[in-house]
């Protein structure tokens, strides 16, 4: 049959046909291929029933000689325990082989090997009933195959053992092409098992914890193996479950392949760009939205993906693992958008998934701003030098500077302002925010010290408008106020302030609901900061907007959106920017460099009036070079005059600032290598700041704890992956574990309380929970982890045996709410009722769900789940 639209597969878990009809998906479905053709007759008849009307399902199913074996053949063979259930998947759970194990590891001889043995009875059986078989037996990927066999421990081998790494992934890579041949011998398909969203004569095999891993693990460790699979079978297709981002660029290497399989939150748009027409993509859409999401929200998510995904002729969409409790109108709505908006023949419109380009049609008049002081004014353009905003009259991070103001001593105050004034600032930030002081007061008092030694004009920093009041009463001169945002009460409270005292102001790209990643979005509230400032009588060139850079250690596209940001700001408005430069690179090592090239590029950009620190030379050469190469110097006499006046003294600025940081810089370069997951590293620094008399207690609530929260929230952002995680886990832990001995009041065996964690059946995902119970550990808890893919039974019986005061469940997929559930209430109906509190957290979790289970707490990520436990405990 010639379709005209593209297909859309629709996939129930097996507990969706388990609890609405009674069909079972345990061992003997596997085992009896009688049971096996009965079972998919019925389900054919009750898709029909349900979803006869948007064409699925068939009222008169013939029998079907089907083979399948989940996706355990090879790990059973291997000596894997397999978990069967009525309502699951059947699970491997992993061997966790120890080094010495997997090094006398052979190719099992597979063929003469249970349960191989018995589906090769299944097939003689089916033949000579049927005269044929279909369907044919998972392989699972080389990655997967070799995390049953070794467990969590492969992800450190990938550092500290490569040799045991490259001995394991051949033998399983090697038992993956024996199984894939003796697939096609058989039934002349390889990917019906797998998906069946693709021609069922490739190859597919399953990358699902490729997710897991960076595009060098990938390239370094895995590539090289799957190009072993797909050159003694292909053609190849991939599937891979969640976000293809990272490795895309690897697979493109992989060589081939004819199809490729994406999970949800993948760039589609990109992923043609790399594979080109040729390569058939099936793009996934997110059980957890199929679930809980509206009708609406589901025709969007599939309008989307089909925008992004042209050439239509060889694209589709998968609804995939559709637990019970999916809406059935959320399926009928998924499957009539893509019969409606997938046409083949339509025009998929090429601003779907626009993508960002330097340049713009209509570029706004640019304005000149203007600050004063007494004596002095200073006009910011586009087409004039760049103005620096000295930022160094701040106390955040700067310790000495801090306790001057809570003395009430503005010498230092003085001199940081002589001092940058000297080396170049234009603009004086004053910031004296500072815990327990009387901070209008304080900013009144700078302020008129500082006139007394500079005539440069202020920027007059505060987040109290009180603050601002003062510190604008006292100035005498056009003063720029930092800031006001978008949101409303800043609006209000700010805007006839800086009217009042014809002040000019800065407005910072964020409103009541944070900061937004996206440029556009900034853009918005940068529209909206000009917009109100004019209807309050402040002219759009006494507004200066800060689009604001954010850490790209946090998230490596931070910097390409704050440039987006800039551009479009300065398009549509016109009016000047500013940034806090060093943001940018916070969390890296030689963070000057990297934000001397993001001056550059930011000021191409729109970026007028940096705030940075003068004092550093090689950010005051960055500024006179940008100048220099941008037309801005004349006679380049700027840069020569700094330049001679510079020679022989770069150095000793660059001392002064590193002996007034050097107190906490060890204890940060602990930090720093735990992030890293530089495990000796960071227990060199952390035996080298003890013996310097560091407190203990300090290097885990403020280093230790510190660092791993800045890896989750990386983690998190897919900005590192799983093997990068636990090393920075276990780099803590090593630290954890020199410090504790050392701690005046440490608690007993028992600490805080006894918490036992686990991940619920039919889930593998565990690294939320492994970064819940560092934090617990760390925190002073007694921590009972028993791992992944667990039992509710197991639950209770652990939380029994060790005198639990909570229960914590993880699940990570909506593939486990019904053993979320299932664990929840074996807890509130045993005798641990009263005893025992249960709290639940994981991407699929919702608080609205847990509490229907009957939980009592849901946590939204580790830190927050840690606070809840304490709370429950009473514990401040």
């Amino acid at each position: 049959m010639i379709r005209d639209h593209i297909p859309l597969g629709v996939g129930f878990y097996p507990d969706w046909f388990n609890k609405h009809y009674d069909i079972s998906f345990g061992r003997e479905y596997y085992f009896d291929p009688e049971v096996r053709i009965e079972a998919r007759m019925e389900i054919e008849k009750r898709l029909y029933e349900r979803f006869g009307d948007v064409g699925l399902g068939n009222p008169d199913p013939e029998p079907k000689p089907l083979i399948t074996f989940g996706m355990v053949m090879l790990p059973t063979i291997f000596g894997c325990e397999i978990i069967y259930k009525d309502d699951a998947l059947p699970w491997a759970m992993p061997l966790n082989l120890s080094a010495d194990e997997v090094m006398k590891l052979e190719v099992p001889d597979i063929f003469n090997s249970y349960p191989m043995t018995e589906i090769i009875k299944q097939i003689e059986y089916l033949k000579n009933k049927y005269g044929e078989v279909v369907g044919d037996i998972n392989t699972t990927g080389v990655q997967n195959m070799a995390l049953k066999i070794r467990g969590d421990q492969l992800y450190f081998d990938f550092y500290e053992n490569p040799e045991l790494c490259h001995h394991l992934l051949k033998i399983c890579t090697e038992s993956i092409i024996q199984l894939f041949e003796f697939n096609h011998k058989t039934t002349g398909t390889g990917a019906i098992d797998v998906t069946p969203m693709c021609d069922p004569k490739l190859y597919v095999f399953p990358n699902c914890t490729a997710e897991q891993i960076s595009l060098e693990t990938y390239e370094s460790h895995i590539l090289e193996y799957d190009n072993q699979v797909a050159d003694a079978c292909h053609p190849v297709g991939i599937h891979h479950c969640g976000s293809v981002d990272e490795v895309l660029d690897g697979y493109a290497k992989v060589r081939h392949l004819e199809f490729v399989e994406i999970g949800f939150g993948s760039d589609v748009k990109r992923t043609r760009e790399v594979f080109g027409p040729d390569v058939a993509v099936n793009a996934r859409i997110s059980p957890v939205l199929m679930k809980n999401g509206t009708p609406e929200e589901v025709a969007a998510e599939v309008r989307l993906l089909i925008d992004n995904g042209a050439p239509l002729d060889n694209f589709s969409i998968d609804t995939v693992g559709l637990t019970y409790g999916t809406p059935d109108e959320n399926v009928r709505t998924a499957l009539q958008t893509a019969a409606e908006y997938g046409k083949l023949d339509r025009d998929v419109s090429p601003a779907a998934g626009k993508r960002f380009f330097y340049g713009s049609a209509k570029v706004a008049t640019p304005v000149e701003s203007s600050v004063a002081s007494a004596t002095k004014t200073v006009v910011i353009g586009p087409s004039r030098p760049l103005v620096i905003i000295g930022e160094r009259i701040n106390p955040t991070g700067r310790k000495k500077l801090a306790e001057s103001l809570e003395d009430g001593n503005l010498d230092l105050v003085r001199s940081e302002a002589i001092r940058q004034v000297e080396e170049g600032a234009h603009i004086l930030d004053v910031n004296v925010g500072v815990s327990g002081i009387d901070e209008p007061k304080m900013l009144k008092e700078a302020i008129l010290a500082i006139q007394e030694v500079t005539d440069v004009p202020l920027c007059i920093d505060s987040a109290l408008p009180k603050a601002l009041e003062a510190g604008l009463n006292a100035y005498k001169g056009k003063a720029l106020v930092n800031s006001v945002n978008g949101e409303k009460h800043k609006l209000e409270e700010v805007l006839p302030l800086v009217k009042e005292h014809g002040a000019a102001v800065i407005g910072l790209t964020m409103d009541d609901n944070g900061i937004p990643k996206e440029a556009e979005k900034r853009l918005e509230i940068a529209r909206l900061i000009v917009d109100r400032a004019e209807q309050a009588g402040i002219p759009r060139e006494d507004v200066i907007i800060d689009p604001l850079a954010m850490a790209i250690s946090a998230d490596d596209q931070a910097g390409l959106e704050t440039i987006k940001a800039l551009q479009l700001i300065r398009d549509e408005l016109g009016v000047n920017q500013t940034l806090g430069l060093s943001n940018i690179s916070f969390g890296l090592p030689e963070r000057t460099a990297i934000n001397a090239v993001f001056l550059a590029m930011a000021v191409l950009n729109g970026l007028t009036c940096p705030i940075s620190d003068p004092t550093t030379w090689e950010m005051r050469r960055a500024t006179l070079l940008t100048d220099l190469l941008l037309g801005k110097d004349e006679f380049c006499m700027n840069y020569l005059s700094f330049s001679t006046k510079k020679s022989g003294k770069g150095k000793k600025i660059e001392t002064e600032v590193k002996e007034e940081e050097h107190e906490g810089a060890d204890l940060e370069r602990i930090k720093e290598a735990v992030i890293s997951g530089k495990r000796k590293l960071a227990v060199e620094y952390t035996k080298k700041a003890l013996d310097q008399g560091a407190d203990p207690q300090d290097i885990i609530n403020n280093y230790l704890i510190s660092g791993l929260n800045i890896v989750g929230e990386k983690f998190e952002k897919k900005k590192i992956f799983v093997p990068e995680m636990m090393m920075a886990a276990k780099s803590m832990q090593a630290c954890v574990d020199l410090v504790k001995p050392l701690l005046e009041k440490e608690e007993d065996a028992k600490g805080l309380g006894t918490v036992v964690l686990g991940t619920v059946f039919g889930d593998l995902h565990d690294i939320g929970k492994n970064l819940t119970k560092l934090l617990l550990e760390t925190s002073g808890f007694r921590v009972i982890d028993l791992g992944e893919n667990v039992p509710a039974d197991k639950f209770v019986d652990a939380a029994r045996e060790n005198n639990a005061h909570i229960v914590g469940l993880s699940s990570l997929l909506t593939t486990g709410d019904p053993h979320v559930e299932e664990t929840i209430h074996a807890i509130k109906n045993s005798d641990l009722a009263d005893k025992v509190k249960v709290i639940c957290g994981g991407a699929a979790l919702t608080l609205k769900f847990v509490e229907a289970c009957g939980a009592d707490a849901h946590a939204k990520d580790a830190a927050d789940g840690v606070k809840k436990i304490k709370k429950m405990l009473g514990i401040n």
